[in-house]
Order: structure tokens, then C-alpha cells, then sequence
């Protein structure tokens, strides 16, 4: 049986509660895809019998056909001419490369050429260094050497405004070189020299020494006297020699005076040339080998030191012909304060700065087989000490086997100053007593 229907009031709404409907939708076919309706109406059209369907198919046929041949002749023309175009660009890049290769080749050319011109210059510059006596070319524009300075390995050069130069020359590659005395900036090869003192370029000092080398038998200066041959030396060795050419000798200084030495010992003639001192008033002890100075001790007020770039050779005292007997000691200060301890004007002087070197045991084996073959007596004064000892047995062994060799060494005291102050302080204690006992006797 129907049931009655019932209402529900909400308010200005009425609900039904009759049992709903539910409402399914027909759903809409998606559409075709639109290649496949063209097929499917072509083969509709096909399979009709309407003539004129089929005629207009037919012709949309013949025209989709000759459109399809015009698209594949325009399509086969582009292609050829794509194929043209990368000839005509492949035949481009064969030339370019072929044009690249020939300027290669003639920068290659170019560079070649370019480095045996510096390769040239630069031999030409090594040329001026090595073939150009740089003491000769210093002589041509002013400069004299001054022969009591000069040393086998160092000429010395003035010319009459002042300047002082060092000429060397250098065993690593066979270059003359300079320094000046006044200036230490002012230094290096015979280039240098030309453009340190004018106003030119690299160019114009070219053509300021190609007369030197090119016609040496002609040259532009011939000293009036041969130039001293030089023998190679280092740039070391050459500084010291012009921080030497600075100094200045001295007979006396407050250091030496505090460490006890008279200026009757230090003016002696024994001594005179053998102390000097630098722009800081430090005392210098030169040192020297059979090629001149080599290097040199400072001393000052606790200060002790060796020049920086030099070696240890010998420092010496001057010597005489009828000098008989040699002291070695270990310092400089050493030999003045034997010497003031044990005047005598027949005793030349020698010390090592310490310790022996190689360099030091050759030059002191030639010295005693000289004064050994004169008749000559060696006094080794080395230090109260085990290294005093240690040196003194090297001397002996540097001797030759009969020479005439004794050891003196301070009883009370390390090295002969010491002993020599403690002499000097004794000395003036006596004299004080001495002072009050004349005092006390008036």
C-alpha cells in the first residue's frame, strides 16, 4: 500500500519524505579524433555511390597527391642547396685552414727571426761584459788606477771629481764588474757603469761600445801602460773589498783603550795600517789571503762579529826581513796585548779569529815553511783553554817536522788580554801603595 506522505514544516520550507529518486545522467560520447572522422568520411565517400562524392574525393585526392610531390621537390631543392652551401662552407674552411697554416708557418718565421735577434743582442751584451776590460773603458773617460790599493783581484780607479770605483772580475761567468766607494747603489757590469753616469738608453750604450769589440785592434783607448791582468774573483769577495775601501785606519780607539792597549802599541809601527774602523766606530780587524783582503773581524763594547760574505784568512802584523820569530794567536786583540806584554821589534804577528778552517791551515802551512827555511822560531800563543790546546796541536802539525815550535800560554788567565789587564790593574795597585807610602813618609 502507498504510504501517506508526510511533511516536515522547516520554517517557510516544506520537506517531502517521500523516498527519493536518484537521477543518473546519460554520458556524452567525446568527441572523435579528428584524422580519424576524415578517414572514416573518406571511406564513407569511397564506399557511397553518390558520383559526385566520389568525384570531389577523387579530386581532393589528386590535389593532396600534387601537393605532396611539390612539398618533396621543394623539400629535395632545399636539400641540394643545404649540400651546395656546405661545400661552398667546407671548400671556405679548407682555404681558411690553408691560409691558417701559411701564417703559422710565417709567425713561426717571424718568431725565429725575432729570437735570434735577442739571441744576438744578448750575446752582443755578453760580448761588451766579457771582451771589454772595464778598467780600460774607466781609464778612457777619466779615470786612473791608483797601483798601491789595487790587489790582484780588485783594481782601484779615481777620476779628479772623486770617484772611487772597484773593478772585478767574476769567476762565475767571466764578467768585468764595478762597485763605487761612494755609492752602493752604484755598481754592476760595464752597462751600468755607461748608464749610472749618462743620461741613455740600452741603445745609445750599444752603440758606445760596438767600436770595442767590433775592431779590438782599433780600439777607442790604449792605456799608456798594459791595464794589471785580474785575476777572477767573487761578488762576495769584491764587496768586502769596498766596504773595506770605506774604513779608515786608526792608531788608537776608546774600545782598545778599555781592553788595555796603549796607543804606544796600537801607533807602533808593527801595527800601523792593520786596525780600522767603520762609519758605526766599530774597531776592524782585516783578514786576508794570498789574494788580498777577504774578509774582517768588528769589536766593540760587547759586541764581536764577522763580516757577513767573507771568509776567515789571516790577520797579520806587519812584517820585516829581519823578523826572527812568528807568534800565532787566536784574536787580533791577542797579538797587541803579547806584543805589549813582550815588546820586541823582531816578532811578527799572526791571528786566526779561532778555530782553523782548510782555508786558513794552507795559507799558515806556507807561512812556516817560509819563515822555516829562514831560520825562524814559532811562538804558538794560542788560549789557556781546551780549544786553545786543540788549535795548538793543528799548528804543530802544519809545521814542518824540525822547526824550531814552542807553546806560551797565560798561566792565570784564558788569552793574553786578560792577562794583560790583570798585568795593567796589579801595576796600578803597586803604584797606589807606592803613592801612599810617600805619602805616609812626609
Amino acid at each position: 500500500d502507498p504510504q501517506p506522505t508526510q511533511t516536515g514544516d522547516l520554517g517557510n520550507r516544506i520537506v517531502s519524505n517521500q523516498p527519493g529518486e536518484i537521477h543518473n545522467p546519460t554520458p556524452q560520447q567525446q568527441p572523435q579524433n579528428r584524422l580519424e572522422m576524415q578517414r572514416e568520411t573518406l571511406y564513407q565517400a569511397v564506399n557511397e555511390d553518390d558520383d559526385p562524392t566520389r568525384e570531389r574525393t577523387f579530386r581532393n585526392l589528386q590535389e593532396l597527391c600534387s601537393s605532396v610531390r611539390e612539398g618533396q621537390e621543394r623539400t629535395r631543392g632545399i636539400n641540394q642547396e643545404l649540400l651546395r652551401n656546405n661545400q661552398l662552407i667546407q671548400q671556405q674552411n679548407e682555404r681558411l685552414n690553408r691560409e691558417n697554416r701559411k701564417a703559422r708557418k710565417r709567425l713561426s718565421r717571424h718568431h725565429e727571426r725575432l729570437r735570434r735577434i735577442k739571441e744576438q743582442q744578448a750575446q752582443e751584451l755578453d760580448k761588451f761584459k766579457t771582451d771589454i776590460n772595464l778598467a780600460d773603458y774607466a781609464q778612457a773617460n777619466g779615470y786612473s788606477i791608483d797601483k798601491k790599493k789595487s790587489s790582484v783581484n780588485c783594481l782601484v780607479l779615481k777620476d779628479n771629481q772623486g770617484d772611487k770605483i772597484l773593478v772585478g772580475l767574476n769567476q762565475s761567468d767571466g764578467h768585468y764588474f764595478y762597485s763605487s766607494v761612494n755609492n752602493d747603489r752604484d755598481s754592476g757590469s760595464i752597462i751600468d757603469f755607461i748608464q749610472n753616469r749618462r743620461n741613455v738608453n740600452l741603445g745609445e750604450v750599444r752603440k758606445e761600445l760596438r767600436p770595442w769589440i767590433n775592431e779590438p785592434s782599433n780600439a777607442p783607448y790604449s792605456p799608456k801602460q798594459a791595464t794589471p791582468k785580474l785575476t777572477p774573483s767573487s761578488p762576495d769577495r769584491h764587496k768586502i773589498i769596498t766596504q773595506f775601501e770605506e774604513f779608515q785606519a786608526i792608531v788608537t780607539h776608546p774600545y782598545l783603550t778599555q781592553r788595555g792597549i796603549s796607543q804606544q802599541t796600537s801607533n807602533d809601527p808593527r801595527f800601523q795600517g792593520r786596525i780600522y774602523t767603520d762609519s758605526r766606530n766599530n774597531v776592524i780587524f782585516p783578514h786576508a789571503d794570498r789574494e788580498g783582503v777577504c774578509g774582517y773581524e768588528l769589536r766593540n763594547q760587547q759586541f764581536k762579529s764577522f763580516s757577513k760574505g767573507g771568509i776567515k784568512g789571516l790577520w797579520t802584523s806587519n812584517g820585516s826581513k829581519d823578523d826572527t820569530t812568528l807568534v800565532i794567536c787566536e784574536s787580533p786583540l791577542d797579538c797587541l796585548s803579547y806584543h805589549q806584554l813582550f815588546p820586541d821589534d823582531t816578532t811578527r804577528y799572526f791571528a786566526t779569529g779561532g778555530t782553523l778552517s782548510d782555508k786558513q791551515k794552507t795559507l799558515l802551512k806556507g807561512v812556516f815553511e817560509k819563515f822555516y827555511n829562514k831560520g825562524g822560531h814559532i811562538m804558538i800563543a794560542t788560549d789557556n783553554d781546551e780549544a786553545g790546546q786543540a788549535i795548538q796541536q793543528e799548528l804543530r802539525n802544519l809545521a814542518p817536522s824540525t822547526a824550531q815550535i814552542n807553546r806560551i800560554a797565560p798561566r792565570h788567565h784564558k788569552d793574553w788580554n786578560e792577562a794583560l789587564i790583570a798585568e795593567l790593574r796589579q801595576q796600578r795597585e803597586l803604584e797606589q801603595k807606592r803613592s801612599r807610602g810617600r805619602g805616609f813618609s812626609l
